[in-house]
């Protein structure tokens, strides 16, 4: 075989195993390998077809050996791993990392590899378990060091992690991504002076990295230093390729061009609904300078759009691009207009339900007994984007959590929540219509029917929050930047009252808080009649 045939079978079985076709890519690598038993990228595409069609232990000897003749490249574990979710078997996986480690138990590329996807599958625990012996055969590993910090991390052991990367960089202070994780996990602890110490730390190391200091503006967002944040975040958002729209036409800050008489500015959502809820208050304040505002948004936020003061046009996110001046996500709205902690606008509610769909839904409701509350124990996923799956899984809870809510009486209790965690079943008495919800304009009519909120970080907080309704938002401990640190107020939203966790996971306290204030105002009402 000619080395113009081998390029040609290599790239049919890459061509094969990508389309989840194993059984031909195997056909085509068994030729590859026959022709010549030392092609290491034939052995490897055979290994990887063998693999995808469930057959682990014959794959692991010949990825194990692909991975002695390529000591400088990751273990091809890895690749397989991704055909594998790739082709809906996430479930082999495991067992294939497994069947690797059972050949080659100390491979520290193999344990490293396989501890990266148990975090992301989300079972850190077992990703610590399997990084301990590695960490006491290696302990002044930087790397060993690291990727403990990264599984402690996932665990939501934060103070624990931030040690182990501390640990990372005095065996190697090289690496800007070991000082990035010292940054996060120091921020997370609300140690913001040492937080960006490591962050400027990262930055010496690699100053071209956006991530970096995406996150270092969001450690100074958090620590209230909102100046400060602004000046990373337009060097982050002036990035080519960061969104669709051209960088030339972004909207400047606009201390640069106070009058937009004239000019039309396409706002977009870039982050979630939560992001678009909170900052379309600036909206009102750009058509007062004179612009004409398109405010382009997914659908489910299309009709609440269409409500907002200064907006002359609002077409959902499926719409073609309409002509304008100047773009700005929402979230870069704020650093637009240059907020600081003191100028946030206040101007608050700031939406309002459709006055004859709150009729309608109050007519869906049933007779009211008492206060009603609303609830939402869990946000969204979001697989697609990196991290935040167990971002998620931290401020999610059950509603078997929000249980002991229920033991204050002269409470009524109203489901907010939508997605797979609406369908847990509830321990108590509950109202649920939430089937009946197309969007936000629904669930804003059924709040606008309700007297508190109580949710955990997500849109539906952010949607109560902009129309003035009394909100109890549940905290995780690795809180967003937007509630700050050590605070239970907001200047974002001065009906929202913060019950932070005391430490990781721990929702109980958070509960037993958020019941006793719950019972203080029904007993006020009690008592006012």
């Amino acid at each position: 075989m000619d080395g113009g045939e081998r390029a040609q079978g290599l790239q049919a079985a890459l061509t094969l195993l990508e389309n989840g076709e194993s059984e031909q890519a195997e056909v085509v690598g068994r030729r590859l390998l026959a022709a010549d038993r030392s092609d290491i990228e034939a052995l490897l595409l055979l290994a990887l077809a063998i693999g995808l069609r469930g057959d682990a232990f014959t794959a692991a000897s010949m990825l194990n050996e692909v991975a002695c003749a390529r000591p400088m490249h990751a273990h091809p574990c890895r690749d397989l791993a991704q055909l594998l979710a790739a082709a809906g078997k996430p479930g082999c996986i495991a067992r294939q990392y497994r069947a690797c480690l059972g050949l080659a138990p100390h491979d520290t590329r193999l344990l490293y590899a396989f501890a990266e996807f148990l975090r992301e599958a989300g079972d850190a625990a077992a990703a610590i378990a399997l990084l301990v012996p590695v960490l006491q055969a290696h302990r002044t590993s930087a790397e060993a060091q690291y990727q403990m910090g990264l599984a402690l991390a996932e665990a939501g052991q934060f103070d624990a992690a931030a040690e182990s990367f501390r640990q990372a960089v005095a065996y190697d202070p090289r690496p800007a991504v070991f000082w990035a994780n010292l940054g996060m996990m120091l921020k997370v602890e609300n140690r913001f002076d040492e937080a960006l110490d490591a962050y400027a730390e990262a930055l010496l190391r690699s100053p071209q990295d956006s991530q970096i200091r995406v996150n270092r503006a969001v450690a100074r967002l958090h620590a209230g230093r909102f100046a400060e944040a602004w000046q990373d975040e337009a060097w982050v958002l002036a990035q080519p390729g960061r969104a669709a729209l051209p960088p030339e036409t972004m909207l400047p800050r606009l201390s640069l061009l106070p009058d937009l008489a004239g000019r039309t500015v396409l706002v977009v959502q870039e982050e979630g609904h939560g992001d678009t809820l909170q900052f379309l208050r600036y909206l009102p304040l750009l058509a007062a300078r004179g612009a004409r505002v398109i405010a382009a948004v997914p659908p489910a936020l299309a009709r609440v759009m269409r409500t907002v003061p200064g907006v002359a046009e609002a077409p959902d996110g499926d719409a073609p691009v309409p002509r304008y001046d100047f773009h700005c996500s929402f979230n870069g709205l704020p650093r637009a207009f240059e907020t600081t902690l003191e100028t946030i606008p206040r101007d608050v509610p700031y939406l309002a339900a459709d006055p004859t769909l709150a009729v309608e839904w109050a007519l869906r409701l049933p007779p009211r007994q008492g206060l009603r509350v609303g609830l939402v124990w869990a946000g969204q996923a979001r697989p697609w984007l990196p991290g935040f799956t167990g971002l998620d899984r931290r401020r999610s809870t059950s509603l078997a959590t929000l249980a002991p809510l229920a033991a204050v009486r002269g409470a009524q209790f109203v489901s907010l929540q939508k997605g797979p965690m609406a369908d847990d079943p509830p321990p108590f008495d509950m109202i649920d219509v939430m089937h009946g919800v197309v969007d936000f304009a629904d669930t804003a009519a059924i709040v606008a029917n309700l007297d508190l909120v109580v949710s955990v970080d997500t849109s539906v907080a952010h949607l109560a929050g902009a129309m003035g309704k009394p909100v109890f938002l549940l905290d995780r401990y690795d809180n967003c930047w937007r509630w700050l640190s050590g605070r239970e107020d907001s200047p974002w939203y001065p009906s929202l009252r913060i019950f932070r966790q005391p430490r990781s996971g721990e929702w109980e306290p958070v509960i037993a808080r958020v019941a006793v204030a719950l019972a203080e105002i029904v007993g006020s009402l009690r008592a006012a009649l």
